[in-house]
């Protein structure tokens, strides 16, 4: 029962990363530097080693949290500021 407790957290923490980086690869890149935030190459690097982390680390360890916390960072701040730049 705690394996699969476990399992549903690793593939949901695993679907946010994904969902992060998806979501920066489909918005301009122009977008970015107007926000003040890093360049699209950037984020793009930055989300992808962490979906790189989270699949060949592990998920639910440092590294996996990691991911998780710069996912969530890109997606609660980035990725507002972008969306009301570009009205998507």
């Amino acid at each position: 029962m705690m394996q699969m407790a476990m399992n549903a957290v690793y593939f949901l923490m695993l679907a946010i990363n994904v969902w992060a980086f998806v979501d920066c690869l489909i918005r301009p890149a122009a977008a970015f530097p107007a926000v003040e935030r890093q360049t699209k190459l950037a984020w793009i690097a930055f989300l992808g080693v962490g979906v790189a982390l989270q699949l060949f680390f592990g998920g639910v360890g440092l590294l996996g949290l990691a991911a998780l916390v710069l996912a969530g960072y890109y997606l609660a701040d980035v990725r507002t500021k972008v969306l009301e730049i570009t009205r998507r």
